[in-house]
């Protein structure tokens, strides 16, 4: 019997076998031990990269809501105002995985493309466009010889390098 126990920690441990819980939000387990706990009532992604926002997790797993905006980010500069749900981004709604996995993942593919996340907001007619800056893709090689982890390294020095 220990030694099945021992097995069957291993697979799981190894994601050797696929997570799921009846009525579970994550479809496999989660990447990370610090994944946000869908039974706890609000979970907060503090920064959503350089969106210049946070977003609430709320119950059930996982409700968007627009959390802090930071005062001159591209959130900012939009009709986004804090406690607002938030339905999709970018016709996207959170699902199977990880949340913060899901919203990078968004994020990247509007860096890499046009740098347009649409947020459908609940009651609100159209979407709220954010515009981030466009980077590209992360090359096959990144983080070395890579030309967006190369504008990201960049960016961040001369944001350092001001008063």
């Amino acid at each position: 019997m220990k030694s099945k126990v021992r097995i069957l920690t291993f697979l799981l441990a190894t994601g050797s076998i696929a997570f799921s819980q009846t009525g579970s939000f994550y479809k496999e387990g989660p990447l990370f031990s610090t994944a946000p706990d869908e039974k706890k009532s609000v979970e907060t992604v503090g920064r959503f990269g350089p969106v210049g926002m946070a977003i609430e997790l709320h119950q059930p797993a996982f409700t968007m809501v627009v959390g802090d905006i930071e005062p001159g980010s591209p959130a900012a500069a939009t009709s986004l105002k804090k406690g607002q749900f938030i339905e999709s981004i970018n016709g996207e709604k959170l699902k199977d995985i990880d949340p913060r996995i899901q919203l990078g993942r968004i994020l990247e593919g509007a860096e890499a493309t046009d740098g347009v996340l649409q947020f459908a907001i609940k009651g609100e007619a159209a979407p709220v466009v954010v515009k981030v800056p466009v980077l590209g893709a992360y090359s096959k090689t990144w983080p070395q010889k890579c030309p967006k982890s190369e504008k990201i390294i960049r960016g961040f020095a001369d944001y350092i390098s001001k008063p």
